[in-house]
Order: structure tokens, then C-alpha cells, then sequence
């Protein structure tokens, strides 16, 4: 009986002993740094209730910075500024910047282009044997030609004949005018300004060929559009 009224006694002082003493975290959960010092596997920095490698840069040692609560070698840089001039920063890493790209080479302006930015010889206008009629063709290429001058805001259009080597020098002359002049009133009656139009005849004294062939006359029965 005295026994069984001791076990009696010792249970409740039990309880309370028990209840004195803090429970041992479970595994990989802390309520400070302390708790994670005697977990063997888990990292010793208490975040959150848990614990990690790190939690700020400070857990880390030297050399080292704290990314998504792990420690990593420091980057080399995290923003441009941290890199020397002409680098960038990619990835962690200084990179050398490239270039940037070349500007679009513009044709020289001896050379004909659809629409050269600075200026300079546009798509010429051929013509029919001892004609100084426009073709159809031509009408379409002085349209695009119209089109550019606008676009660019060119001021000055000089429509220059040219002939080829067929037929006397005052003849070819006076057909390198009319063919001039003519591709000037087209040009005008697409709103470009007369004034800034001017027309002249070269006749045969600039061709671009000299076979004595259909195709090379064909080249040399011009007018060529400068603009500027």
C-alpha cells in the first residue's frame, strides 16, 4: 500500500519535471541559430524556422554571398556599373561589349540606287531609240523616283539626258533635252516643285558603254536623276 501511494506521489512530480524541459526541435527546424548547431546535415543559420546555409550575405564567409539561402562565390558583378568601361555585366561576369552594327553603306553617287540617303544618282530612265517619249517602265521608275525625293526631302533634282553614240553631236544634244525635259514634266506633275528641277542634255558625250551593240546603245539612251 505505501508503495503503491509513493508511485502515486512521484507521477505528478514527474509531469512537471517533464514539462519544465523544452522539447528537442525536430529535424532541420529551430527557433534560433542554437538549435541548428547540434543538427548534423542542415545548414546552421535559423530562417525562418528552419534551418539553412545562410540567410544574408553576413553567414557566408569571405568570398562568398548568400543566394537562395546558399552560399555562393561572390559574382563578379551584379549590374553594369560594377564593370570597367566597355563591359557589361552578364550572367555574374564582366562581358566585353560588341560593337554595334555598321551603318548601311551608302552607294557612292556615281552609282544608281533606288533611294540613296545622302543623295546622290537615282534610278535612271531609259528610252526608245531617237524617241523621247516615256515608257511605261519609265513612268513606273520615275514614280519611285518621285517617292524618294518626297521621302528624303531632297531640294535640288537635276534630270540629265544622254544619248547614244549614233547621229551628229547638235542632234543628240537636242535629243538629250527633250528626253530631259521630259521625265522634268513627269517628275512635276507628281508634285515635285519645278524649280528644284533642272534639266540638261550631255547627248552622246557620257555613255556608260561603248560596244557597238543594241543592249550597250540601249544603257547609253538615258536620262539619269541626281538628287540632293
Amino acid at each position: 500500500m505505501r508503495m503503491h501511494r509513493s508511485i502515486l506521489l512521484a507521477v505528478p512530480v514527474l509531469a512537471l519535471f517533464l514539462a519544465g524541459c523544452p522539447a528537442k526541435p525536430k529535424d532541420g527546424e529551430c527557433k534560433t541559430s542554437e538549435d541548428c548547431a547540434a543538427q548534423e546535415g542542415y545548414g546552421k543559420t535559423c530562417v525562418e524556422g528552419r534551418c539553412q546555409e545562410c540567410g544574408q550575405d553576413t553567414d557566408c564567409k569571405a568570398g562568398f554571398v548568400c543566394r537562395t539561402l546558399k552560399c555562393v562565390p561572390r559574382p563578379e558583378c551584379e549590374r553594369n556599373d560594377d564593370c570597367p568601361s566597355g563591359k557589361a555585366c552578364e550572367a555574374g561576369k564582366c562581358m566585353t561589349v560588341a560593337p554595334p552594327p555598321a551603318p548601311p553603306v551608302t552607294p557612292p553617287t556615281g552609282e544608281p540606287s533606288a533611294c540613296p540617303a545622302g543623295g546622290g544618282k537615282l534610278l535612271p530612265i531609259y528610252f526608245a531609240f531617237d524617241r523621247a517619249v516615256l515608257t511605261p517602265e519609265s513612268q513606273a521608275d520615275l514614280s519611285k523616283n518621285a517617292t524618294c525625293i518626297k521621302e528624303k526631302g531632297f531640294t535640288t533634282v537635276t534630270v540629265e539626258g544622254n544619248c547614244d553614240d549614233r547621229g551628229t553631236v547638235e542632234y543628240n544634244l537636242q535629243l538629250g533635252q527633250r528626253r530631259a525635259e521630259s521625265a522634268k514634266k513627269f517628275l512635276v506633275n507628281l508634285g515635285i516643285p519645278a524649280r528644284s528641277i533642272q534639266a540638261v542634255s550631255y547627248g552622246k558625250e557620257r555613255p556608260v558603254c561603248s560596244d557597238a551593240t543594241e543592249s550597250c546603245w540601249q544603257k547609253n539612251r538615258r536620262d539619269d536623276v541626281v538628287a540632293k
